[in-house]
């Protein structure tokens, strides 16, 4: 399937997804340029259907991009606040910053993994993802532009539900960075609400050591997420990615983040 985006009436659509993760062409369509979008894979999953698809520009510029239920995920741009959320993590770490062990929850692109494998003192990177074809979509089409993140000796995949895989940890992780669907309050899948309800993030905290970081990307602030956060754990801060995303000429999202007493 080949969509033009001059042809369709798509463009509410993707301005309005633009908000959750950033559309490196944004100002291509503002310009009026053709983009073409071309299906190259699907996955059905127990949250919904997966699709991996290449868009290219008039100017023959290409890249890749996953959606599920037609809702879109992520990309092989943008990547400003996945550098930023890792960073700040790290920044509040409350015990030696050396021998990290960092989950990463959703490997979508890639970048979050990237971005936690070039912390300093990071030894190992769990990554859990639910979708088997998400992890052979990295191998095919995005390791150009995440640096061949899941081939580093450090990390680790594990295809399986984050609500199941974490339920069963204890306190392991120094940083457990959350980078799922569209952040809480925007879900593409509503099979994804309870990984930001109140259980799921208990398990979260209790599988991270004391002095480690609890990290959750969100496209901006939620007053009900910040206000259960709050009624769960005594240590809350919200940032914001503007600086970083400024300087990349990405929109600012909002980091959530619980440091373990």
């Amino acid at each position: 399937m080949v969509l033009s985006l001059r042809q369709s009436n798509d463009s509410r659509v993707l301005f309005h997804h633009s908000s959750f993760r950033v559309h490196h062409f944004i100002h291509a369509i503002l310009l009026l340029m053709d983009i073409t979008y071309e299906t190259v894979d699907k996955d059905e999953t127990s949250i919904g259907t997966l699709e991996l698809r290449r868009y290219t520009t008039d100017s023959d510029e290409q890249g890749y991009e996953i959606l599920i239920d037609g809702s879109f995920l992520m990309a092989s741009h943008g990547s400003s606040s996945e550098r930023a959320m890792a960073q700040l993590s790290h920044d509040r770490l409350d015990h030696p910053k050396d021998d990290l062990r960092v989950l990463v929850g959703g490997l979508g692109a890639g970048h979050t993994l990237r971005a936690a494998l070039e912390l300093p003192g990071t030894t190992s990177v769990t990554v859990v993802e639910i979708s088997e074809k998400v992890v052979e979509w990295n191998h095919l089409y995005f390791a150009s532009i995440n640096g061949c993140a899941l081939q580093d000796d450090r990390v680790a995949v594990f295809v399986a539900d984050l609500f199941d895989f974490i339920s069963q940890q204890d306190a392991f992780w120094d940083l457990l960075l959350l980078d799922l669907d569209n952040g809480p309050g925007w879900l593409a899948s509503p099979a994804n609400q309870r990984l930001y309800q109140k259980a799921t993030l208990r398990h979260c905290l209790q599988s991270v050591r004391s002095g480690g970081v609890l990290a959750i990307w969100s496209p901006g602030p939620n007053a009900e997420f910040h206000a259960r956060l709050n009624s769960l754990f005594s240590r809350v801060e919200v940032e914001t990615t503007s600086t970083i995303s400024r300087t990349a000429g990405e929109p600012s999202s909002t980091i959530y983040l619980v440091v373990k007493q």
